[in-house]
């Protein structure tokens, strides 16, 4: 499959864009972004990449594989079965760009429901244009009708199980990082793209602070768990004194420098290996830097 180049704007006019935003007391609108076949081809690549988007919205957990939800997950409130993405009426045929912005904006649905933070973290700060591919792309997938029940949180819970969960919006122009720029845009694509943290980064508890990439948290996937690593840069974690070429291998083929063998119900590395090896180039050259907690 071709490799698109990525839509950008001139890096001044972000960040004169971004300036502007700050400074400004009303939002600023954000005019839609044309969607053209080239920016559906740098959809597919995020969706079938570092998007990952398949790996719990389809059964199979493939790339490619249809967005029609069902796999079996599970965070703080308990089990959920993934939603189904495509543009069925038992999907999202009735939702309009808008809607889609604010879910992942926001974390808000339409009918003012909430979507839990924890499958997605981090990317409410995708770049507008990252953003504006994935949904031109998903709206060229062909609907697949799969009624998925959508699972009740009680107000109790949201402010007690779910008290520390981030809800925060992000309002306004989100610029695209310059990959010029390669560790700086490695974290864009760890933090916001890949949302690595949604499995590797302990949320801030009563007791305890977070814990940035450091692991320990359950991860389950239709009915089994799993504890995700920590991926830091520190002496405690498995990746340190990992090189470059230990990264390139691990992407590959799952296996780490000691022979283990990654089991990747888990970890959406068959995804991962699909990107634009430049992205990949830059996520090595982020991971490496993260310190200790």
């Amino acid at each position: 499959m071709p490799m698109p180049t990525r839509v950008t704007a001139p890096l001044g006019a972000l960040i004169g864009a971004a300036i502007f935003l700050a400074c400004s007391p009303v939002e600023a609108p954000v005019p839609p972004i044309p969607a053209t076949p080239e920016l559906a081809l740098q959809g597919q690549v995020i969706v079938n990449g570092l998007g990952a988007c398949g790996h719990c919205h389809s059964l199979a957990g493939e790339p490619g594989a249809p967005l029609s939800g069902g796999r079996k997950l599970r965070d703080e409130f308990g089990d959920i079965d993934a939603p189904n993405i495509t543009l069925a009426k038992t999907g999202l045929g009735s939702w309009s760009e808008g809607d889609l912005i604010r879910v992942f904006r926001a974390y808000v649905k339409p009918d003012g429901s909430e979507v839990a933070p924890s499958f997605h973290s981090g990317v409410e700060w995708m770049s507008d244009v990252d953003l504006g591919a994935v949904m031109t792309y998903v709206r060229t997938l062909p609907p697949v009708e799969s009624e998925i029940q959508p699972r009740s949180i009680t107000w109790l819970d949201r402010n007690t199980v779910g008290f520390f969960d981030s809800k925060s919006e992000v309002r306004g122009f989100v610029p695209q990082i310059p990959r010029a720029f390669r560790v700086e845009y490695g974290q864009y694509l760890v933090d916001h793209v890949a949302h690595c943290g949604s499995c590797h980064s302990v949320p801030e508890g009563i007791i305890s602070s977070s814990r940035y990439m450091a692991g320990g948290e359950d991860v389950w996937f239709d009915g089994e768990g799993k504890v995700a690593p920590n991926i830091t840069a520190s002496p405690e974690s498995r990746l340190a004194g990992w090189s470059e070429s230990d990264y390139r291998t691990f992407f590959a083929s799952g296996r780490t420098p000691d022979g283990r063998q990654i089991d990747e119900r888990f970890c959406p590395l068959k995804f991962y290996r699909r990107a634009p090896a430049d992205e990949l180039e830059a996520m090595i050259a982020y991971l490496r830097t993260i310190p200790a907690p």
